[in-house]
C-alpha cells in the first residue's frame, strides 16, 4: 500500500507539471487551432446535425452528454450505435494495441491490451478520428473523399490551406491531414488531460486534497485483493509511454455484463457484440479466446458518467459497483430468469462463456455466499472514485434526492409498474421509417429488412411495388471521388390500412445535437405487454430510484402468432413465448414528485 501511495504521488506531481506546462504555453499550433474548429463542425457530416463535440461533449469530460447507451447517428440521424461513447480525456498515452503487451504494473503477465476506441483497433488519435467520420450509423460519410469536399466548404477551408498548403485540398493526403489535426487538438489542449481532480491534489500533497475518512476507506477497498481488487486493471501507479495515475492498464477483460435490450441491434437475438474479435484482424474460430474482452477504461471522471461498460447497461456508478460484487453472489438481480434458470452471461454466446475472467471480486463464487464487499465497502468505494474527477465536471456527479419516498413493496411496485405498461407496454419491432426500399445490393447483402418485409407482405401489413430512387449506392471507380447519387431500381415497401392499424407512438430516449430528449415515434407493433406478477424490488443505486423485476401477460396481434412471422422476427417470438416465464427489468426514478421510468423520466 505505501509502495503503491508512493509511485501515485510521484507521477501525479509529475502529470500535473505537464498539464500547468500546456495551459501556460498559450495558443495551440495552428494545426492543432484546425483540429479544434473542425472538432465543433456538424457540417463534416453527412447529415449536418453531428460533431464529434456532439458525442464527446467538452462540458461532460469529452463523454455523452446523456444518459443514453447509444447515440443516434446516419446519414438522416436515425441510424443507433452499438457501443456507449467512452471519454476522450487522458488518452494520450495509449500505447498501440498488442496481444502480447506488456503490462505496466510491471508483475502481471503480458496479454491482450493497448489500442483506442473499446477493441483498440486504431493505433493513434489520428486513426481513431477516421472511425466516426466514415462510420455509416455515425457521422456517415461514404469515404474520404466526402470529408474532403465538405471541409473545402467549411469557414476555416483558409486556415486548411495555411497549414498543409494551397493544394492542400487538392492532395490526396487531405483526409489523412484532417485526422492529424484533430489529434493535434487532443494532444495540446489541456482540457483533455486536466488532472484536475481531488485525488492529483491528494497526490501531490497539495491544499484541497485531503481524504475524507469514506474516501480514505474507499481507497483501501480499491487497493485490497480481497475486496474491490479494482488496483489489479484499473492501475493507477507510473503507466506506459511516460503515464501516471492514469487508473487503466489498458489491459482487456470478459466479464459478462448483462445484455442490454435498450440497443436496437441486441432486439436480433442472434446478434452479440464480441469486443476484441470483432476486430477486422481478429476474426475466426482462431481468434475466439479473445471473444467478449473489452479494453479497461481509465476512471477518471467515472462518477460523472450516465452509463456504464461497452453497452451502457448500468446507469449509475452505484450500480456498476454492486455488479462487480454480486454478479456471482447474486445473479438474478443482473440476468434474466427463465422457467426458474438465471440465464447468466445472456450477452455471450455459451461456447464463449469459459472467456469470462475470474480475477476477483468476479472470481466465480457460489449464489447465495457472501459478496466480497459489504454495503458500506461499497458506499466507501464509490466515495473514494468520485474523489478522482476533474474539477471543471465536480457539479456532474449525481446526488441523492432527500424527498424521493421509501423503496416501494412488490404491491407499490406492482401498481406503478402496471401504469408504466399501460402507457408503454407496446412490443414494436422497430420498423418505423417508411416506405422501405430494397435495391439489389440490398438483396445480396440479406438485411434484416430482405428478410422480414416479405413475410409482412405475406400477412397484408404492407404492399410491394417498383420504384426508382436517387441513392449513393456501393463504391464508386475512384475512391477518392465525392459520391454521387446514381437512379436506382428498388422494391418498396408501403404499410396497407391493416399494417396502419397496427402503428402506435411510442417514446424514446433519442440523442440529438442539441441534446437529448424524449420522442414519440410511430412504430410497427406486434404485441403489447401487461403485467402478470412483481417478482422483485431492488434499490436503484446511486440517484433514488428502485428497479423492478416483473413478469408479463402478451396479448398479441392476430398475425404476430403465424409461424413465418415469428422466424423472421425471433425477437419476437423470444418475447410471445416467454409470457409468464421471462422476467424483464425497468428501472423508475422519482422525478417532480412521481416514480416515472428511468430515461423516459422527461
Amino acid at each position: 500500500m505505501i509502495l503503491r501511495d508512493a509511485l501515485a504521488r510521484a507521477g501525479t506531481v509529475l502529470a500535473l507539471a505537464l498539464a500547468a506546462a500546456a495551459a501556460q504555453a498559450g495558443d495551440l499550433s495552428p494545426l492543432a487551432r484546425l483540429g479544434q474548429q473542425m472538432f465543433s463542425d456538424k457540417t463534416l457530416s453527412a447529415s449536418g446535425r453531428l460533431a464529434c463535440a456532439s458525442c464527446h461533449d467538452p462540458a461532460h469530460a469529452y463523454a455523452a452528454p446523456n444518459g443514453l447507451p447509444v447515440q443516434a447517428g446516419g446519414a438522416r440521424m436515425t441510424r443507433a450505435g452499438v457501443r456507449a461513447v467512452p471519454s476522450l480525456r487522458y488518452k494520450e498515452a495509449t500505447p498501440p494495441y498488442a496481444d502480447m503487451l506488456d503490462n505496466p504494473d510491471g508483475i502481471s503477465t503480458p496479454g491482450p491490451g493497448g489500442g483506442l476506441t473499446q477493441d483498440g483497433r486504431a493505433a493513434t488519435l489520428a486513426e481513431q478520428a477516421r472511425i466516426p467520420l466514415l462510420n455509416p450509423i455515425e457521422m456517415a460519410n461514404r469515404r474520404p473523399a466526402d470529408v474532403v469536399a465538405r471541409l473545402r466548404k467549411t469557414a476555416y477551408a483558409g486556415a486548411f490551406k495555411a497549414v498543409f498548403g494551397e493544394h492542400a485540398f487538392d492532395d490526396k493526403a487531405a483526409f489523412d491531414n484532417a485526422t492529424r489535426a484533430l489529434q493535434a487538438f487532443q494532444l495540446e489542449d489541456p482540457s483533455f488531460h486536466p488532472y484536475s481532480s481531488r485525488y492529483d491534489l491528494y497526490a501531490g500533497n497539495k491544499v484541497g486534497g485531503t481524504m475524507s475518512p469514506a474516501e480514505a476507506r474507499g481507497f483501501a477497498v480499491y487497493n485490497d485483493p480481497d475486496k474491490g481488487n479494482c488496483f489489479a486493471c484499473h492501475y493507477n501507479g507510473a503507466g506506459l509511454n511516460g503515464s501516471v495515475a492514469l487508473f487503466t492498464d489498458f489491459t482487456y477483460a470478459a466479464i459478462g455484463v448483462p445484455r442490454n435490450s435498450a440497443i436496437p441491434a441486441n432486439r436480433d437475438p442472434r446478434y452479440a457484440d464480441l469486443g476484441l474479435c470483432s476486430r477486422p484482424d481478429h476474426l475466426g474460430k482462431a481468434n475466439e479466446r479473445y471473444c467478449g474482452e473489452f479494453k479497461t477504461p481509465t476512471l477518471r471522471n467515472v462518477a460523472t458518467r450516465g452509463v456504464f461498460f461497452h453497452n451502457g447497461r448500468m446507469k449509475s456508478l452505484a450500480e456498476a459497483i454492486r455488479f462487480y460484487n454480486t454478479r456471482d453472489t447474486e445473479p438474478e438481480r443482473w440476468y434474466p430468469t427463465v422457467d426458474g434458470v438465471v440465464r447468466k452471461y445472456d450477452d455471450l454466446p455459451r461456447r464463449l462463456h469459459g472467456n469470462i475472467d475470474t480475477q476477483k471480486p468476479l472470481d466465480g463464487r457460489a449464489r447465495g455466499s457472501q459478496p466480497p464487499m459489504t454495503e458500506q465497502e461499497m458506499a466507501d468505494l464509490e466515495a473514494f472514485l468520485e474523489m478522482l474527477t476533474d474539477k471543471d465536471v465536480v457539479a456532474l456527479i449525481p446526488r441523492h434526492d432527500p424527498a424521493a419516498p421509501a423503496l416501494p413493496d412488490r404491491a407499490a411496485a406492482g401498481a406503478i409498474v402496471r401504469r408504466y405498461l399501460a402507457e408503454h407496454g407496446d412490443f414494436c419491432l422497430g420498423k418505423s421509417d417508411w416506405p422501405v426500399d430494397i435495391s439489389a445490393i440490398d438483396e445480396r447483402a440479406r438485411g434484416r429488412d430482405v428478410v422480414q418485409m416479405p413475410v409482412l407482405e405475406a400477412l397484408g401489413l404492407v404492399r410491394a411495388s417498383r420504384a426508382t430512387v436517387m441513392r449513393v449506392e456501393g463504391p464508386g471507380l475512384d475512391e477518392d471521388a465525392p459520391a454521387a447519387a446514381v437512379p436506382v431500381d428498388v422494391t418498396r415497401y408501403e404499410l396497407t390500412p391493416a399494417g396502419e392499424r397496427f402503428m402506435r407512438d411510442r417514446s424514446e430516449l433519442v440523442a440529438r445535437a442539441d441534446g437529448d430528449r424524449v420522442v414519440r415515434v410511430r412504430d410497427l407493433c406486434a404485441a403489447h405487454l401487461a403485467l402478470a406478477d412483481v417478482v422483485a424490488v431492488a434499490p436503484g443505486d446511486g440517484a433514488s430510484g428502485f428497479v423492478a423485476t416483473y413478469t408479463y401477460l402478451a396479448q398479441p396481434a392476430p398475425w404476430a402468432v403465424d409461424p413465418g412471422f415469428q422466424r423472421a422476427f425471433p425477437m419476437a417470438a423470444r418475447v410471445l413465448g416467454g409470457e409468464r416465464r421471462m422476467q424483464l427489468k425497468q428501472a423508475f426514478a422519482w422525478v417532480d414528485g412521481q416514480w416515472r421510468p428511468a430515461g423516459l423520466a422527461n
